[in-house]
């Protein structure tokens, strides 16, 4: 796909998503942008804001604070409503940026009330600047835009932002391009160690063999763990499985008192990390890595922040602190694969699904496999059914375009339209919000998505219910009520921008609205019917209306905290007490909507219906997993079961019946049982290449 066709599809999909609204296609694109810098690594969660003074030059969009890091975010747009792809110059970055820069020093001036009101969001960030600038330790100033860069800007600005370390980053549609088109999770990540004493890190190369994947041991001093950790952040975390909170845990303790106390024991107390990458630059002996491309530290998440929050907040000397690193090489394709096994056998220190987190766990692939089989009904004045598009992983919409003529590109887009295409964080936002979990979605998307020790997240929510039934109940009937819950959040999201009253903190605003609307639907004893909003691809007008009359209590409820709550209002809606000071206002739900609720029983039945269909889909997938491992395959199971006798009488009846395919095949109910004694026999050494 050319960046010009790129840029056409991606201001199709803004403007689908916006609607007739201008100036709501802007916000719907900073939105976009400050969401994909999340799923980037770049930041941890964001607030919109919009805010611009033309008059003395100062604007920010949005802004994301990291308290791990000390980090501050500001967040500027430059958005071109045209359809032809533009040029970004030199002049317009440096305008961009000043902007920026003046609302810093604004907010550090001397009269921060002719700024802002303390209230507003930009009233919020210009108070965290102005009263909190020891907690700041250094700010990033971001600029985002649908126009190309320039080749004729040849570097960034240094200008400081105030006396803070500033750093600048420029996400422009060709960045976009390649991020969105590239298949791969993140951006790529170079790591340079031929600066270090010696030409690079030592290490000991630990495989043999043209065909077993490069691994290293080595040794990692501290201070160069604990600078990466605070340059890249949660980038290097991407595929680890654990939050670190802060020595909240024994294990975090421990380490935090190691380090301060008997740094020299690090080494022998810790077990050291677990990390990948793609690809590993060495000397030309082989005892030194000179270049890391994309490093990932699979096991190892709370040492690496042990390590970096020590020295930030009590100046631990971190010069007798080293860990000792179990490095593979595992090239992009093969992450899926390989990355979650090695998170789940070297997780040694706490009892975590590893595999939850993982976007080949069984849940991913079934939304995956009915979002791509399921037809959506056609919505009113079209006769076109389309797709909802699940992106198991980063990068599947675009490459299932790659390859596809035009006239195939534009019959794919017509079955799946961009506005339905939803990721894992997406999905976590809508069904968390109707579980009322309103306080855990303002979290952020990655944090809502994993949980932590006090929230179970949405990983906790399906791991908990996958292991109830197997997985029964997330079904076509489980699909199409997260569909509708999609619909009414993005629906929401375009009402509340509409609203008179908004003035900020609309991703608050709409996770609050929805669940305050799921749980008066609840205490009246009843069910949202999903089901018929999903028959209906959109909110009707009579739901609509009293959806925005929630919304208008959320928002007070957020900009009006109590006395003794924070009167940061983004941190106010991360409280549970937030949500409860908002479940004990008093609302009536409208005659009108009772036409799209349904009583228990109707949504038991529903329920039963999709759980019953899915043992059925259940039973023909897995006849056609046997079938299509052929015969030679399960010859080999019976052979290596012949050696090792881990197979009962019964599963040895079933495995010689799968040995005559496709003359004799296994039936419905012995399908299963096929599978799951070779799951066992895989787990107990049986493998073919």
């Amino acid at each position: 796909m050319t960046i010009e066709e790129f840029h056409h599809e991606f201001m199709n999909e803004l403007a689908e998503r916006a609607g007739s609204d201008e100036t709501f296609t802007r916000s719907t694109f900073v939105d976009h942008m400050c969401a994909m810098l999340e799923d980037e690594g770049f930041i941890t969660g964001y607030s919109q804001i919009d805010y611009s003074d033309k008059p003395r030059g100062i604007a920010v969009d949005a802004w994301s604070f990291d308290p791990e890091h000390s980090a501050l975010s500001l967040v500027i747009s430059d958005f071109r409503d045209s359809y032809i792809l533009e040029n970004l110059t030199r002049t317009d970055t440096e305008k961009a940026f000043k902007r920026l820069l003046r609302f810093v020093q604004s907010a550090l001036g001397a009269d921060l009330s002719d700024l802002v009101k303390k209230s507003s969001p930009e009233g919020e960030l210009a108070w965290l600047i102005r009263g909190h600038q020891e907690d700041i330790s250094r700010i990033t100033l971001m600029l985002v835009t649908n126009a190309q860069l320039s080749s004729k800007v040849a570097a960034l600005p240094e200008d400081q932002a105030g006396e803070f370390p500033t750093t600048y980053e420029i996400w422009d549609l060709g960045r976009i391009h390649r991020s969105d088109t590239s298949g791969k999770t993140r951006e790529d990540v170079v790591i340079d160690f031929s600066a270090q004493d010696g030409g690079g890190l030592p290490c000991l190369p630990a495989y043999v063999g043209e065909h077993s994947i490069q691994s290293y041991l080595l040794v990692l001093p501290g201070p160069i763990l604990a600078d990466l950790y605070d340059k890249y952040g949660d980038r290097l975390l991407e595929q680890n499985v654990r939050t670190f909170l802060q020595f909240r845990g024994s294990i975090n303790k421990g380490m935090r008192n190691t380090i301060i106390n008997e740094p020299h024991m690090f080494f022998s107390f810790n077990n050291g990390l677990a990390a990948t990458a793609e690809k590993v630059t060495t000397t030309e002996s082989g005892t030194r890595i000179t270049k890391l491309h994309n490093l990932q530290i699979v096991n190892g998440g709370q040492t690496t922040a042990s390590i970096f929050t020590a020295r930030r907040k009590e100046g631990a000397d971190l010069a007798n602190v080293y860990v000792q690193v179990k490095l593979s090489v595992v090239p992009s394709e093969e992450v899926e694969e390989i990355v979650p096994k090695i998170s789940q056998y070297s997780n040694t220190q706490n009892k975590v699904n590893a595999a939850d987190f993982f976007s080949n766990h069984p849940f991913h692939l079934r939304v995956e496999e009915i979002s791509r089989r399921l037809w959506a009904p056609a919505r009113e004045g079209s006769v076109q059914e389309t797709h909802w598009f699940y992106e198991r992983t980063r990068g599947q919409y675009a490459n299932q375009q790659a390859k596809l003529t035009q006239a195939q590109k534009n019959q794919f887009l017509r079955e799946n339209p961009r506005s339905q295409m939803f990721t894992k964080t997406d999905l976590a936002k809508f069904v968390l919000s109707f579980e009322e979990y309103p306080h855990e979605v303002s979290l952020g998307a990655q944090k809502a998505f994993a949980g932590s020790p006090r929230t179970p997240g949405f990983v906790g929510l399906v791991a908990t219910r996958w292991e109830r039934d197997d997985g029964k109940s997330f079904n076509e009937v489980w699909f199409k009520q997260a569909i509708s819950m999609a619909i009414f959040f993005r629906s929401v999201d375009r009402l509340v921008y509409q609203q008179e009253w908004y003035g900020g903190y609309k991703a608050n605003i709409v996770t609050y609205t929805l669940a305050k609307f799921a749980a008066m639907v609840r205490e009246a004893g009843l069910h949202v019917d999903h089901l018929k909003i999903w028959n209906l691809q959109h909110i009707p007008d009579p739901l609509a209306e009293a959806l925005v009359t929630i919304a208008k209590a959320a928002n007070q409820n957020l900009i009006e905290p109590p006395a003794d709550a924070p009167s940061n209002v983004t941190e106010w809606a991360k409280k549970e007490a937030c949500w409860d000071t908002l479940k004990s206002i008093s609302l009536e739900i409208p005659h009108t909507v009772r036409n799209y609720l349904i009583d228990h029983a109707i949504s038991t039945e529903q329920e039963k219906d999709g759980s019953r269909t899915q043992v059925i889909q259940d039973s023909i997938h897995a006849q056609t997993y046997v079938f299509e491992k052929g015969a030679v395959h399960w010859e080999a199971l019976r052979e290596w079961n012949r050696i090792h006798k881990k197979l009962s009488p019964k599963e040895m009846g079933i495995l010689n019946t799968a040995c005559a395919i496709p003359r004799k095949i296994p039936s419905d109910k012995q399908a299963p049982i096929l599978i799951a004694a070779e799951k066992r026999a895989i787990a107990e050494g049986f493998y073919v290449g």
